[in-house]
């Protein structure tokens, strides 16, 4: 396994596990991964915890998942509990390629995912996902917007391109932070 870093905040038997995109930190940009992680715990009773994608992820992705997914189990006491994940970046192509291994994760938030990295992956997981609902999250200025009319057409997948957002929601930070409440918690 790689060096995950992995920040948790206690809430209730729900969960929510985010991702960062990769080179990450358990508090984000200016803490905006905190600032979630804290909005879930008292408006929704979810456990989040908040899990980096160290530098050379691209080769380890499904057993990144498995390893976070371990350490909620084993810091939960249980491996049957209703889990929503959220990813940004690389974190995204994680979310979106290997949800679909585990029953316990019932939606997905990928924002802005390097689609252009193993697509064929995140045609698969989300054709094989058993879950709940797939958001898609795309800002109309990243690259990934491009190939949003590749995404696999699917009853579950929702996709949003907002207007003037870029890779890194640069200026729209509020904008960020209020992606789980609308494609997750809604």
């Amino acid at each position: 396994m790689m060096n995950i870093d992995i920040e948790f905040y206690e809430g209730g038997r729900d969960v929510l596990v985010i991702f960062t995109g990769i080179g990450g930190t358990t508090k984000g940009y200016q803490n905006k991964y905190e600032k979630i992680a804290k909005y879930v715990t008292s408006q929704f009773h979810f456990s989040v915890f908040v899990a980096t994608m160290p530098l050379g992820s691209w080769a380890t992705l499904k057993e990144n998942l498995q390893s976070v997914l371990n350490f909620v189990f084993k810091k939960l006491k249980s491996d049957s509990l209703n889990i929503y994940v959220m990813g940004s970046s690389a974190g995204a192509n994680m979310v979106l390629s290997f949800s679909c291994l585990f029953p316990q994760i019932k939606k997905i938030l990928a924002i802005n995912p390097v689609m252009n990295v193993n697509f064929h992956w995140i045609e698969n997981g989300i054709q094989n996902f058993k879950g709940g609902d797939i958001n898609v999250v795309l800002g109309e200025k990243d690259l990934s917007s491009s190939y949003a009319k590749l995404l696999p057409k699917h009853e579950k997948l929702k996709l949003t391109i907002l207007p003037d957002i870029d890779h890194y929601f640069q200026g729209h930070l509020s904008t960020f932070i209020d992606l789980p409440r609308f494609y997750l918690f809604y």
